[in-house]
């Protein structure tokens, strides 16, 4: 079985017009039992760590599932996910603790171009005043009853972006095994995925 992943970082500048600094992004995601009765079996552990450059600031964070092209609907998806909010957390500026609401975008993220497939989105609440620091570690937890099965790492990818600059990580690790296959194989190599974010 097939299963193509990519992840996308969404970064917003701090304020207009500063070029795009040198930058880093990369996650992991682990799989184990949940072992709670009420939840699904397995539990997934997604770590993203980022460093912006100290320019810009960490806006939302998207789990990119199934590129335009793929053979997933939605239903696949959220039959497949199971969300418990919040569904992470991060530090923030000044050392406070940032929760973060999970979400199953069906139809992309319109504020990155060419970003039209289905996303798990990770959104921070400032409702309380903190916000994601330039430099970061996020834990995001969600779960599923299907099997975790390797992440294809040649595909992967893990993206930040503002006003058309782009930085790009990878993602390693475990995924559930969905029945569907996210990406086609013609469709499959690092420059087309790399293609749908310039």
């Amino acid at each position: 079985m097939k299963f193509v992943i990519a992840c996308v970082a969404v970064l917003a500048l701090a304020s207009p017009g500063i070029a795009l600094a040198q930058c880093a992004i990369n996650g992991h995601i682990a799989a184990a039992p949940s072992g709670d009765p009420m939840l699904p079996t397995w539990e997934y552990t997604l770590v993203v760590t980022w460093d912006t450059g100290s320019v810009y600031g960490l806006s939302h964070i998207n789990l990119l599932i199934d590129p335009a092209g793929g053979s997933c609907s939605c239903d696949d998806i959220t039959g497949a996910l199971t969300l418990v909010n919040p569904a992470g957390t991060s530090e923030g500026v000044g050392g406070c603790t940032l929760a973060y609401n999970a979400f199953i975008e069906c139809r992309g993220d319109p504020s990155i171009p060419g970003v039209n497939g289905i996303l798990l989105k990770f959104e921070p609440d400032e409702s309380e005043g903190c916000t994601p620091d330039f430099i970061g570690v996020a834990t995001f937890v969600f779960y599923s009853d299907m099997s975790p099965v390797p992440i294809d790492e040649d595909i992967l990818s893990l993206v930040d972006k503002f006003d058309g600059n782009y930085c790009f990580g990878n993602v390693t690790g475990f995924f559930p095994g969905l029945v569907c296959d996210p990406v086609p194989n013609q469709d499959s190599s690092w420059g087309r995925i790399k293609g749908l974010y310039r």
